[in-house]
């Protein structure tokens, strides 16, 4: 649980020193168009050791809980793979879940 509510405190600001920032309104039109803000390289944020469908599950919610107000997609959704990317306020999350790792890997972007 305090996993979900770090991702998602994240979700919201996790970089306050990010050069530029996007309102929710231009984030989803920008979405709408199929044009993305350009973002820097991205940053590891946890990497940790954790069940494959414990990480699935748990992407998922995060994705769930914020597509209905900010652009999320997921990525990749296989047997093995599950990545799933949501765009913020002042940059880009992504968890990726590797079942052959055993992996959940949480990245940060900020925008150009």
């Amino acid at each position: 649980m305090k996993k979900i509510l770090f991702i998602a405190s994240a979700l919201l600001a996790f970089n306050a020193s990010a050069s530029t920032t996007y309102t929710k309104e231009q984030l989803n039109s920008m979405d709408a168009s199929g044009q993305y803000p350009e973002q820097e390289s991205p940053v590891t944020k946890s990497s940790e050791n954790i069940n494959f469908e414990e990480c699935r599950n748990n992407a998922s919610s995060i994705y769930s809980q914020v597509a209905d107000s900010y652009p999320a997609k997921e990525i990749v959704n296989t047997d093995s793979l599950y990545i799933v990317k949501v765009w913020t306020n002042d940059g880009v999350i992504m968890v990726s879940c590797s079942e052959p790792d055993g992996k959940k890997v949480v990245t940060q972007s900020s925008y150009k």
